[in-house]
């Protein structure tokens, strides 16, 4: 099933995050003080001017400051941050799992120094529950240099 979508351009006017749907849909816009409120701002706007839910439809968006369009920059820090999050978790969970594993084995001070932590976070990670295995997987799109 195709759902609708809808081009929103955003720009930064009077220190606020303005966005307005370009594309047949009066009256959607919107300002906002923070660009974390931006998505979930218009999506509701959207929806409460299509009448449809906020998943039976599709946001593109444009990003134009100074009369330049940086749509393609501004996705792909958001795509960088997305990555980021995923690995650092990724990361959290298999240094959980080295300090459990090593914990016993080898004095904490030195699983500190292996994983380039204070001692005292160590062993409050060593207090904690350990993650499962499965639960501790690799991003799916990262790949090592």
């Amino acid at each position: 099933m195709r759902f609708p979508a809808f081009t929103v351009a955003v720009t930064r006017e009077a220190g606020l995050w303005t966005a307005k749907v370009t594309d047949g849909l009066d009256g959607a816009e919107g300002e906002f003080k923070q660009f974390g409120d931006v998505d979930p701002g218009m999506r509701k706007v959207v929806a409460n001017l299509t009448g449809l839910p906020a998943e039976r439809f599709h946001l593109r968006w444009r990003y134009e400051f100074d009369d330049a369009d940086a749509t393609d920059l501004v996705l792909q820090y958001q795509e960088a941050e997305r990555l980021a999050e995923e690995v650092a978790q990724w990361r959290e969970g298999v240094r959980a799992r080295l300090v459990a594993t090593l914990n016993g084995q080898i004095p904490q001070r030195a699983i500190a120094d292996l994983v380039g932590l204070s001692h005292q976070r160590v062993n409050q990670i060593a207090r904690g529950p350990a993650p499962e295995a499965a639960a501790v997987a690799k991003p799916g799109r990262w790949v090592p240099l």
